[in-house]
């Protein structure tokens, strides 16, 4: 049972285009989006704006386009979306809106739009709903004013034995995480306090080719002691990863190989993990890996998970 016959639809957002008044994809540098909490800084911003870091346009959107090779490669059927033109405005860059994976989570007939922490971001929500109303007539959802829900804390899977919903606890809350529960009403329900600003930083699950959760990569050290016990109850092995292939350590930004698009038996990512194992570890268990650089998007903090959104519903599934 290979990809082609699960569900495998992906929205991608199209890269906003070159214009008189704007020179590309954060050309005037990386705006640092801060959370409500500590925990919930985008450190790979604040990294490239204290170094001086721009992308290279021409080197962005190669690969860019390379990225969307590697997802048709894997096997995956692509809905790319247009970049909403009024977040390509001069007065209107501050945001990370290629980031569609953040704007919400689509399930069967009913797209969650998510509510920002930060407060910058929160017109891309908008922006994003309206594109998935019109494209794929969606009922938009609008989330409770006291809950908190970003799409780079929703790690939701739909296996063959189980659905299971992962939610991170940086700059999302408990009351969005319930809201959206309450909606999709999954099989597994299971929250993680993280040092990550968004849990796709620090966590990714396995997809066994037969559809079923076949583990867990994630940086045990960035976790809390009950987060982890959490993933532990589940009873699938839990490779621990250093702080490299996440979001970094210390003063070094990492890979962000973490970050990654799963199917059953695939993971596209964008880098080998260099934690020793872990990338014999996924041979061992039949994944079929497909690495693509996004070093630009790295320094925006994301990457192949970022980048994309699964279409739920109506998926078959073997039995």
């Amino acid at each position: 049972m290979g990809i082609n016959d699960i569900c495998n639809e992906i929205i991608v957002l199209g890269l906003p285009p070159v214009t008189k008044d704007v020179k590309g994809v954060w050309y005037d540098g990386y705006p640092v989006h801060r959370g409500e909490t500590e925990e919930s800084l985008n450190y790979a911003t604040f990294y490239a704006h204290r170094n001086g870091i721009v992308p290279d346009q021409m080197v962005l959107r190669q690969e860019w386009l390379n990225f969307i090779d590697t997802l048709l490669l894997a096997g995956f059927h692509l809905h790319v979306v247009p970049f909403p033109p009024q977040l390509n405005q001069p007065g209107s860059l501050y945001h990370d809106a290629v980031f569609v994976r953040d704007a919400g989570i689509m399930y069967k007939n009913l797209w969650i739009k998510a509510h920002f922490s930060v407060h910058d971001r929160e017109y891309e929500s908008e922006y994003h709903a309206r594109l998935v109303e019109r494209k794929f007539n969606k009922t938009i959802i609008t989330l409770p004013g006291n809950a908190r829900l970003e799409g780079g804390d929703i790690n939701y899977l739909e296996t063959r034995d189980a659905r299971f919903y992962f939610g991170g606890l940086s700059r999302s809350n408990e009351a969005g995480h319930d809201f959206a529960r309450s909606l999709i009403q999954p099989d597994e329900f299971i929250m993680i306090q993280s040092e990550g600003y968004h849990l796709d930083t620090v966590f990714t699950p396995i997809v066994s080719e037969s559809n079923t959760l076949a583990g867990i990569i994630t940086a045990k050290q960035a976790l809390t002691p009950e987060s982890l016990m959490r993933l532990e109850k589940l009873g699938v092995p839990i490779i621990d990863i250093e702080l490299e292939d996440s979001s970094g350590r210390g003063e070094e930004l990492g890979s962000y190989a973490v970050n990654a698009l799963v199917a059953p038996g695939v993971m596209v990512n964008c880098a080998e993990f260099v934690t020793p194992g872990v990338e014999a570890r996924l041979k061992e268990l039949g994944i079929l890996r497909f690495v693509t650089p996004l070093s630009y998007f790295r320094y925006a903090g994301g990457s192949v998970h970022c980048l994309t959104n699964e279409i739920y519903g109506g998926c078959r599934h073997p039995s």
